[in-house]
C-alpha cells in the first residue's frame, strides 16, 4: 500500500493500518518471529495471537509518536495561546507598541551611528566647553602675533645676510686700497730715486719733475687715505648694523618660541589644528549635544515602550521567545500567531482522534488475544504475552523526547 504524503496522511496510515484495509500490510518481519519459528504451523491460534501481538506493537509505537507530535503541537499551541486571546482592540495596541519600539530602536542605531561621524576634537569639546570661547581668543591673538614674529625673522634674516655681503665686499675693497697704496708708495719712491739719480749722474734739470712728483703723491695719498677711512667707518657701520640685526633677530626668535609653545599646547589641549577648526569644532558641538539628547531622549522613550510590552505580555500571559523585547518587536507577528494556534488546534484535534482511535484497536487486539488465550491457554501462550509485556514495557519507558521514527529503527535494530 502506498504511503500518503505530510504528516496528516502518516496519520491515516497508522490508522488504516489496524483498520480492515492496513491488516497484515505492514509487510515486515515479526518481532516474534525467533519464538514462531518453533511453533508448529498447524498450531492456528498461536501463530493468530503472534500476529495480534505485533499489531498491538505496532498501535502503542505509533501511540508513541502521536503523543510525541501531541505534545510538540500542544507546546505550540502554548506558546501561541496568549496572542489567540488577544481581543482587536488587544491586538491593535499590542501592534502599535511593537511597531513604535521597532521604529524607536532603529532611530536609535541611525543617531548612534551619526555619533561616529564626529571628529575626536568634536565629541572631546565636553570638558573644555566653558573654556573653548576664551581660548579662541587667545590663539587668535598667538597666531597673528606669531605670524608677524615670522615674517619679520624672515626680513631680519635677509637684512643679515645682505649685510654680511656688504661686509665681504667692503673688507675686500680694504684690502685692495691698502694693497694699492703699498703699490704706490714703492711706484713714486723708485721714481723719486730715478730722477735723483738722473740729476746726479747727468746734471739734468729735475727739480719740476721732483715738484710735480711730490704734488701727485700728495694728491693720491690723500685719496687713498680718504678711501681707507671710508671703508673703515663703513665697516664698522656695517658691523654695527649686524649686531643690531642679529639681537632683533634673537628677540624675535624668543618670542616666536614662546607663541608657538604657547599655540601647541592649546592645539593638543583642544585636539586642533587652528584657531579655525576650534571654532569650527564648537560650532559642531552644539549639533552633537543636540544629538546626543536626542539619542537619550530615544533612548528613555524606548526603555519605557519596552516595559510596556513587557507588563502588556505579562498580563496576558505571553511569553518572550527572545532575550530582548528589540528582538521580540522586529520578528513578532500577532496575525501569524493566531494561525499557528488555529492550525496547532486542528492538528491537536486530529492526534486526539488517531489516539483515541488507537487505544480503541489496542483494546480491541487484547481483548482478542485474551480470548484466543482462554481457548487454548499454555505455557507458550503465557512466554507469548509475558514476552509481549516485557516489550511494551520497554517502549513506554523509552525516551519520549526521540521521534518516533528513531523508536522504530531502534525495535527493528533489537529484533535483529
Amino acid at each position: 500500500m502506498p504511503s500518503r504524503g505530510g504528516f496528516f496522511g502518516k496519520i491515516v496510515d497508522f490508522l488504516n493500518r489496524f483498520s480492515g484495509k492496513g491488516k497484515g500490510s505492514t509487510g515486515r518481519a515479526s518481532r516474534f518471529g525467533s519464538f514462531a519459528a518453533g511453533i508448529d504451523s498447524k498450531n492456528e491460534g498461536m501463530h493468530r495471537a503472534i500476529r495480534l501481538c505485533d499489531e498491538a506493537l505496532d498501535a502503542v509505537s505509533d501511540r508513541i509518536i502521536l503523543m510525541n507530535r501531541l505534545r510538540d503541537v500542544q507546546a505550540r499551541m502554548n506558546e501561541a495561546e496568549g496572542y489567540n486571546r488577544l481581543t482587536e482592540d488587544d491586538a491593535v495596541d499590542l501592534k502599535e507598541l511593537l511597531d513604535r519600539y521597532a521604529s524607536l530602536a532603529r532611530e536609535s542605531r541611525q543617531l548612534q551611528y551619526q555619533t561616529t561621524s564626529f571628529d575626536p576634537g568634536v565629541t572631546d569639546m565636553e570638558r573644555h566647553e566653558d573654556a573653548a570661547p576664551r581660548a579662541i581668543g587667545e590663539i587668535k591673538i598667538a597666531e597673528g602675533r606669531q605670524r608677524i614674529y615670522r615674517q619679520d625673522m624672515g626680513y631680519l634674516e635677509g637684512e643679515r645676510m645682505v649685510l654680511e655681503d656688504d661686509r665681504e665686499r667692503l673688507t675686500n675693497a680694504l684690502e685692495f686700497v691698502e694693497k694699492f697704496s703699498i703699490g704706490m708708495v714703492l711706484f713714486f719712491g723708485a721714481l723719486t730715486i730715478f730722477l735723483v739719480l738722473l740729476h746726479a749722474m747727468q746734471g739734468m734739470q729735475t727739480f719740476y719733475l721732483l715738484a710735480a712728483t711730490t704734488l701727485i703723491v700728495l694728491i693720491v695719498g690723500w685719496l687713498l687715505y680718504t678711501l681707507r677711512v671710508r671703508l673703515r667707518n663703513e665697516l664698522a657701520l656695517n658691523n654695527r648694523k649686524q649686531h643690531r640685526a642679529v639681537n632683533m633677530l634673537d628677540t624675535k626668535t624668543a618670542n616666536y618660541a614662546h607663541f608657538t609653545n604657547f599655540l601647541n599646547y592649546e592645539y593638543k589641549k583642544f585636539k586642533v589644528r587652528s584657531s579655525q577648526m576650534l571654532e569650527s569644532n564648537l560650532e559642531e558641538y552644539t549639533s552633537y549635544k543636540q544629538l546626543i539628547r536626542r539619542l537619550d531622549s530615544v533612548r528613555s522613550i524606548m526603555h519605557q515602550t519596552g516595559i510596556a510590552i513587557e507588563m502588556f505580555l505579562k498580563d496576558r500571559n505571553i511569553h518572550i521567545p527572545f532575550a530582548s523585547v528589540e528582538k521580540f518587536a522586529q520578528t513578532a507577528n500577532i496575525d501569524d500567531q493566531k494561525h499557528i494556534y488555529r492550525e496547532a488546534a486542528r492538528e491537536k484535534g486530529v492526534l486526539e482522534r488517531s489516539l483515541s482511535a488507537l487505544e480503541q484497536r489496542h483494546t480491541e487486539l487484547w481483548a482478542e488475544l485474551m480470548h484466543i488465550k482462554d481457548q487454548s491457554g499454555g505455557a507458550d501462550m503465557d512466554y507469548l504475552i509475558n514476552e509481549y509485556m516485557i516489550k511494551a514495557g520497554k517502549m513506554m519507558v523509552y525516551d519520549d523526547t526521540n521521534d518516533g521514527k528513531e523508536i522504530l529503527m531502534e525495535e527493528e535494530k533489537n529484533d535483529s
